[in-house]
């Protein structure tokens, strides 16, 4: 029996007063039946300015059938809002119900009555079939139905992993040049397509789309692979192509049906035109689910449970034939290369999808929300992309791709096209091959679950055995004994989460690494994310936008070698700067990789610093490095003691110590005795334990009185007097850098005779100008020709 409570509903005109229960608890109840009188009051308008007060008595009719069990009102209650009014007993639940009938007892579950403001097919809202049966389920029969498939999966010591085909497993495409190569064992792509299958397929496509071929590799390796993986994992395919694409495809892989028997989802059963969800499959719980796919961004709300595989690509620039059923790919693909090592461009129509149209000012007309919610703006979007895929197919079928890229390279190797037809050529004319049957993706695949397998039931045994040990003990003689049961092995309460699993085994891939991508990441997108930041987040990266001297990696598109960050990151010598395929290798192989093989080529003129003011500018405000990229001889200790007496302090009110050399303290010594100032000199004992002597300027007897006379050295702008110490030390470490313009300035002096002065400024990520993310920008302002006459005007002045 089901127990099932019945509520008054919101179409009575409360409030109301209950007068009489005309069923008692045990009675049998029938739908639309009379089971409660009650009364109402209301106001009737009698004329413009009149109203009358009147009561109505009515009765209630009951909305379910089966036994009352108890009553949740009484006679006499007023009641103002909707609330249950009794609890019945069903025969049936409803709770499996098939095209709208109750599997159960029959029942039509799409019958409505005046009596009932709930239809009965609400029972039973979880499609967990994978076909297009039209099965659905209750929420308590989903969940006894998932927690028996987890019981049987432990006692096997398996977990779930959901498969996609396109470009996951295998690759297809329609075009009839791999027919015509698979007749022809000249053809140099002969060995590599020979073991194509193909079948063909009525989708209800138009034009020469109709009835095409389907050609279908599977990816190197695949036999084995789903054979050894079966062991450890319940397999399931869950694709966006149509459900006889789907099956079609399942019996090229799975022959027998062994591997995934009737476990296939297709587009037609998802629920969903632009994404995927493991909830279609397992609505209570994922924990013991794994999804292998080449699309992240199709799993918007599984990306935990994710392991992203490198798409495969074996015929080169066709993509997904099944694409313009998902959003526009936004993660960058490995250039695809052909055999003289050439990149070939991918077809772009083979990786968009129409966008859906932006609604003005982000608002939804009442028009087109009566099309959502009767499923008409779905029906329109799974039209336009039908025939946005039948405009790709048309396009390949009429085009030939694959055959204009093999006449290429045929060009490119000196045979002619009439050769290549007959598949004839010299030895001298050896024809090379479009496509390569060398893809090892699965091989790393097999690895990573078969470890993500190890460590799931590790955690979930190390769970179970510390559960036993912290269960209470029974004293020795003691009769109590903890009672057997039948699923003894079987705790769902120490199931561990997978995702969480799977997160600990990447993290650490490339921990302690700060990535800067170059040329990977679309115009506008937010490097945090796009797909492919993301992807190196989970592995455990950290991703800038910009190079500094925080940055380990500088990762480029090798379509776009030559950017601003690689000059910015080629005068930095800690930064390793290598291509995408360094990157993509190290999230397929879930290991660090040496970076050396994926060098990338720097030009020398990337190398050296610019005579670009701006450039210059702009790299200090990236928080790179103005100097050539090699810094491993600057003294920055020097430098920074140097910084430290350059500044000073600027407070004329308050006594000026300045360490200075001998030759600078025996020439102040003797400004001092000419102008009358008072000097006294200190010996002071540095760190190495050396004698070190200071020169301590006094101010002069008129500054001291406080007098506003003209003064000798004590009216010198702090400007004036910092440049002239500086001048009198002769070459430091600071001054020892690169000009703009290109040479090297040791005395702080350019060939023109203007010296540009270096001053520290902080880089992008505020490091202290001291440090040794401190980077420089030349001040050109200071004529230092008009600054020396100045000084030397004053000590003639201190003279006289």
């Amino acid at each position: 029996m089901y127990e099932k409570v019945v509520s008054l509903g919101s179409r009575l005109h409360y409030p109301i007063t209950i007068t009489k229960l005309l069923k008692f608890p045990g009675d049998s109840v029938k739908k639309q039946e009379n089971i409660i009188e009650y009364k109402f009051s209301w106001r009737r308008k009698v004329n413009d300015d009149t109203w009358t007060d009147e009561t109505t008595y009515t009765e209630f009719d009951s909305p379910a059938e089966g036994k009352l069990k108890e009553w949740r009102i009484k006679e006499g209650m007023v009641i103002s809002a909707d609330c249950p009014c009794m609890t019945v007993e069903e025969a049936c639940g409803h709770e499996v119900q098939i095209q709208g009938l109750c599997s159960l007892c029959g029942a039509d579950m799409t019958e409505i009555n005046w009596a009932s403001e709930e239809k009965d097919t609400d029972r039973a809202m979880i499609n967990m079939t994978h076909d297009q049966t039209g099965l659905m389920v209750s929420e308590s029969v989903a969940m006894k139905a998932e927690h028996d498939t987890q019981k049987r999966l432990l006692r096997q010591r398996k977990l779930s992993l959901v498969v996609d085909l396109d470009q996951t497993i295998i690759h297809a495409c329609i075009e009839p040049t791999i027919g015509d190569w698979q007749k022809d064992p000249s053809n140099p792509n002969y060995e590599a397509v020979r073991d194509v299958q193909s079948f063909q397929l009525d989708d209800g496509l138009r034009g020469v789309a109709n009835r095409c071929t389907y050609y279908i590799k599977l990816r190197p390796g695949l036999k084995d692979f789903l054979e050894e993986v079966s062991k450890m994992y319940e397999l399931h395919v869950y694709t966006m192509g149509t459900r006889a694409y789907a099956l079609n495809i399942a019996r090229i892989v799975d022959p027998d049906r062994r591997l995934f028997g009737n476990r296939v989802i297709s587009r037609d059963e998802n629920g969903s035109i632009i994404s995927k969800s493991l909830q279609r499959l397992f609505p209570v719980s994922t924990n013991m689910v794994v999804i292998i796919d080449d699309r992240a961004d199709v799993w918007p709300r599984n990306r935990p449970n994710l392991i992203k595989v490198v798409p495969y690509d074996f015929f080169k620039g066709v993509g997904d034939i099944n694409s313009s059923f998902l959003p526009k790919r936004t993660d960058i693909l490995p250039m695809p290369q052909q055999a003289n090592g050439s990149a070939t461009p991918a077809t772009a129509a083979s990786l968009g999808t129409p966008a859906s149209p932006v609604k003005e000012g982000g608002k939804v007309s009442p028009l087109d929300e009566i099309a959502r919610m009767s499923g008409t703006d779905e029906k329109i979007s799974l039209q336009i992309q039908a025939e946005e895929q039948e405009k790709t197919l048309e396009k390949q079928i009429k085009d030939r791709p694959l055959l204009h890229m093999q006449e290429e390279l045929d060009k490119e190797g000196g045979v002619s096209a009439q050769d290549s037809d007959v598949g004839e050529a010299t030895p001298t004319q050896s024809r090379q091959h479009l496509l390569n049957d060398d893809d090892e993706e699965l091989i790393a695949l097999q690895d990573h679950l078969t470890d993500l397998h190890s460590s799931f039931y590790e955690t979930y045994d190390r769970r179970r055995r510390e559960r036993r040990q912290s269960d209470p003990t029974h004293p020795p003689g003691s009769s109590s004994r903890r009672r057997s049961a039948a699923d003894d092995g079987v705790d769902l309460s120490m199931v561990p989460d997978v995702g969480d699993i799977l997160d600990e085994l990447k993290s650490n891939v490339l921990s302690g690494l700060v990535i800067v991508l170059s040329g990977l990441v679309p115009l506008g997108v937010n490097v945090e994310e796009s797909e492919i930041g993301m992807q190196a987040q989970s592995f455990g990266a950290q991703v800038l936008d910009s190079v500094s001297r925080r940055v380990t990696h500088l990762v480029v598109s090798t379509s776009r070698p030559r950017t601003k960050k690689v000059q910015q990151a080629a005068k930095i010598q800690s930064i390793k700067i290598v291509n995408q395929s360094w990157l993509i290798d190290c999230l397929s192989q879930w290991r660090r990789l040496d970076e050396r093989p994926y060098f990338l080529d720097i030009l020398d003129a990337d190398r050296e610093r610019s005579s670009d003011p701006t450039e210059v500018a702009s790299e200090a405000e990236n928080g790179t490095d103005a100097e050539s990229g090699d810094l491993k001889d600057f003294d920055w200790a020097t430098a920074d003691k140097d910084l430290e007496e350059f500044l000073g302090d600027e407070d004329d009110d308050d006594d000026e110590s300045i360490n200075l050399e001998v030759n600078l303290e025996e020439a102040d010594t003797e400004d001092g005795d000419e102008s009358g100032s008072e000097t006294e000199s200190t010996d002071t004992e540095s760190a190495d334990g050396s004698r070190k002597k200071s020169a301590k300027r006094k101010k002069p007897a008129d500054e001291e009185s406080g007098d506003d006379g003209p003064s000798n050295l004590a009216d010198e702008s702090v400007m004036a007097k910092k440049q002239r110490l500086s001048r009198s030390r002769g070459t430091s470490a600071l001054r020892s850098v690169l000009t703009p313009n290109g040479q090297e300035d040791t005395d702080g002096a350019s060939e023109t005779g203007s010296r540009n002065l270096t001053v520290p400024v902080t880089d992008s990520q505020g490091t202290d100008a001291g440090g040794a993310g401190a980077s420089f920008e030349s001040n050109t302002d200071l004529d230092d020709d008009a600054l020396e006459r100045e000084l030397l005007a004053e000590l003639e002045a201190a003279e006289d």
